[in-house]
This record gives structure tokens, sequence and C-alpha cells, in this order.
């Protein structure tokens, strides 16, 4: 337990870092745990928040340590330091008195602030904005689709919208859902520069990569251009069918930024991209 609200980043941080360690992909982990940061470091002031960013900021800590000791001396120095104080109430200078180390917390560098699937937690703010370009009868299904998914999950109704309906005004303190590749989706389309992506007609880039089969997808995640404190979540297929197939699976719900689909199954996810979102 620790002694004090000084001593939750090291008491929380210290719990939630083992489960990074335990996790199948460590760096992938800890750059989940970046971009959450990230996320939480935009939102309104609470204590909930506030919890979770004193959690974080001793999770990148210890992993930043365990990478300048390396994980042999990371491992034996947390476990005599738990097993010495098994029962105790512990403060986070005790342990940096044992590690040796001053906590010197370096904020990470700009880049992603949202994962695809943080829009769970955020639909009580959201909308639903489906493109009517092209494929407008497939993009208003997908939009059904995803409003029944987050309704039956969630219990969150989130309102559907037509491109052509809104405006900045009203997605400026929204979290929105566009359905439909920029083609398709003119309000889609007049954003997607502001929020760095590059999907020009049936085919996206990312991270240098070029998708351009029919049977791709994408879910995409970036910050509310207009208020980043509440987030963009792009999906996308590069045909009507694929699109449909996406919606009915529910979107990607990895805690990454943006996540590859074909026919709707993982293809290829990544963590990070080359530019800050």
């Amino acid at each position: 337990m620790p002694a004090s609200e000084a001593d939750t980043w090291f008491a929380a941080g210290s719990v939630a870092y083992l489960q990074v360690l335990e996790s199948d992909d460590v760096e992938k982990a800890i750059k989940s745990r970046q971009i959450f940061y990230r996320g939480l470091k935009l939102s309104p002031d609470n204590a909930i928040d506030r919890f979770h960013i004193e959690e974080s900021k001793g999770v990148l800590f210890l992993d930043t340590l365990r990478r300048k000791v390396g994980d042999d001396a990371f491992l034996k120095l947390m476990a005599d330091y738990f097993a010495a104080n098994t029962t105790r109430t512990v403060t986070a200078q005790s342990f940096l008195d044992k590690a040796g180390v001053a906590f010197e917390f370096k904020e990470p560098e700009d880049g992603p602030a949202y994962t695809v699937g943080d829009i769970g937690r955020r639909l009580a703010s959201a909308v639903l904005v489906y493109g009517t370009l092209r494929d407008a009868g497939a993009n208003r299904y997908a939009a059904e689709q995803l409003q029944t998914r987050y309704l039956d999950q969630y219990e969150s109704e989130v309102p559907i919208y037509k491109d052509f309906e809104v405006s900045d005004d009203l997605l400026q303190h929204r979290d929105i859902v566009f359905v439909g590749r920029p083609e398709s989706n003119s309000a889609l389309a007049a954003w997607s520069a502001r929020i760095g992506l590059d999907y020009a007609a049936a085919a996206f880039k990312i991270e240098g990569a070029v998708h351009a089969g029919e049977r791709e997808a994408l879910t995409f995640a970036a910050r509310n251009p207009l208020d980043p404190s509440h987030m963009v979540l792009v999906l996308a297929g590069n045909d009507a069918l694929r699109m449909v197939k996406l919606a009915k699976s529910g979107g990607a719900r990895e805690q990454l930024e943006y996540v590859v689909t074909s026919d709707a199954k993982p293809a290829a996810t990544a963590g990070g991209r080359g530019r800050a979102r």
C-alpha cells in the first residue's frame, strides 16, 4: 500500500508494470501506455485521471530503469524489495533509495494520444457520421450496425448523422466516429489532412506502406483537431463490402492507434506512426 498520494506512482505503477512485463509484446504494451498517458494529459482534471497519470508515470519510469540497469538486475531489485516489504506500507522514496536512483520522469515525446479501443469509454459524447458521396447505403447500414453494437455492449445510444448534416460547431466537443473512406464521406475528407489520414480513392497509406487491396480496411484513431480532449475514430473499407464487414465485427478494439484488417480479420497492426497526431 502507498504511504501517501506522493507514492502512488510507485505503488500503482509497479503493479501495472508487472502486467506489461507479462504481456506478449512488451514494446507494444509500453507504446500503448505512452498513448494512454498522452490522452490523460489532454483530459479534464479529475481524481481518476490523476491516479492513472501517476500510475503511468510509474510504468514508464520503471521501464526506463529496467532498460538502464538490465533485465536481470532490475528483476532482482524488484524481487528483493517486495520480499522485504511484503506486509509493510511502502514509500516510493524507500524504493528509490534501494535502487540508488532519483525519480526523474521524462515526458514521452509528442505522438498519438488515443487508441482505437478508447472509443468504448467515450460513447456518451460520441456521434456516428457516415458518408453519402459513394456507397451511401452500405455506409448507413455500417453506422447502424455500430450503433447497435455500442448500445448492446456499452448501453450507450450514439446518434447517427449524414456527412452533410454536420458542422464544426456540432463536432467541436464530440468524440467522432467517421464511417466510410474520405472519397465517400465529405466530412471526413474535410478533416483528413488535419488528423494525418492519408487515404486517396480506395487506397490508404500507413507507415509508408500503401494498402490498395479491395479486401482491406482501416480503423484509425486521432485527436479531434477542434478539441484535443476528444478523439476521432475512422472506420473505412476499400470497398463497400469491407466497410460493412468491419462494422459488423464491431471494429478493432486493440490498444493501438490504428489497425489494418483484411475481411475484418487483423492483418497488420502498429503502435505508432512516423508523425505525431
